[in-house]
C-alpha cells in the first residue's frame, strides 16, 4: 500500500471508531464552532429549503449571463427573507438555499420567511423579468418551492482540514430538502404536520380565509408524513 492509501485507511478507521463529543446547542453553530475531529451540536430546529424550479431549462434557453442573473435574484431574495426572520443560512446548493430557525417561534418564523420569498418572486422578480424580456421571443417567469420541516437535528462537520462544512443529520433537513423539490401540486410552500401544528393563527388564516390546503399523506424517502401546501404571499 502507498503512504496515501495508508493515511486514508487510518483516517477512516478514526472516523468510524472515535467517540463523539456532542453538546446540546442553544444557537445555530458556524463551521468553526464545531470541532472538526468528532464534535457535534444537537438542536431542536426548523429547516427551510428554497429551491428554484427548472434551472436547467433556464440555462438552456438563455445566455449564461442572463440565467445567472435570474438565479442570483432568487437566491439573494431568499437569503434576505430568511435573515429578516432571524434564520441562519448554512448551505447553498446551486440555486437552492437552506435556512435554519431555532427558538419557540422557529416554525412561525420559517413560514413567514417562506411567505416573504413568495412575495419577492411574485411581486418583484417576475414583474422585472417580464419587463426585461418584453421584446424577446423567449419568455421566462420564476417558479419555485419552499419545503419546511421541524425536529431534532445533529450538526457535525464533514470534509477535511480547510475544506470542511457543516452537515445536518435528521429527518427535518432531509424532508425539507425533498419537499422543496415537489413540482406536482399547486402552491409554492409545503410544510409538514409538525410545522403546521405549531403555527399561530395569523400564519394559518388571512382575512378570514385558510391559507393552507387540507393535509395529505405522502411518502418522503423512508418517512410517511402529512404535508400542507400554500400559494399565498406576504409583503416583508
Amino acid at each position: 500500500m502507498s503512504a496515501k492509501s495508508d493515511d486514508i485507511t487510518q483516517k477512516m478507521h478514526n472516523v468510524l471508531n472515535e467517540p463523539w463529543v456532542i453538546l446540546d446547542g442553544k444557537v445555530v453553530p458556524k463551521t468553526e464552532d464545531v470541532t472538526e475531529k468528532n464534535g457535534g451540536r444537537r438542536l431542536e430546529a426548523t429547516y427551510l429549503y428554497a429551491d428554484l424550479a427548472d434551472s436547467t431549462l433556464l440555462a438552456k434557453r438563455f445566455k449564461p449571463e442572463f440565467a445567472a442573473r435570474v438565479m442570483r435574484m432568487y437566491v439573494k431574495s431568499a437569503v434576505e427573507c430568511i435573515r429578516a426572520k432571524d434564520g441562519h443560512i448554512r448551505s447553498f446548493d446551486g440555486d437552492r438555499v437552506m435556512g435554519i430557525f431555532i427558538g419557540d417561534r422557529r416554525c412561525n418564523s420559517a413560514v413567514e420567511a417562506a411567505l416573504h420569498i413568495n412575495w419577492a418572486v411574485d411581486q418583484v422578480i417576475n414583474p422585472k423579468l417580464k419587463v426585461r424580456l418584453e421584446n424577446s421571443t423567449v419568455k421566462w417567469s420564476v417558479s419555485h418551492r419552499v419545503g419546511i420541516d421541524d425536529g431534532e437535528t445533529l450538526i457535525v462537520r464533514g470534509g477535511a482540514r480547510d475544506n470542511s462544512d457543516l452537515i445536518s443529520i435528521g429527518h427535518a433537513p432531509n424532508i425539507a430538502a425533498k419537499l422543496s423539490g415537489v413540482r406536482d401540486e399547486p402552491g409554492s410552500i409545503t410544510v409538514t404536520g409538525a410545522v403546521h401544528g405549531r403555527l399561530a393563527e395569523t400564519n394559518k388564516v388571512t382575512r378570514g380565509e385558510q391559507i393552507w390546503r387540507d393535509g395529505i399523506s405522502r411518502q418522503v424517502g423512508p418517512h410517511l408524513v402529512t404535508t400542507y401546501s400554500c400559494g399565498w404571499y406576504r409583503r416583508p
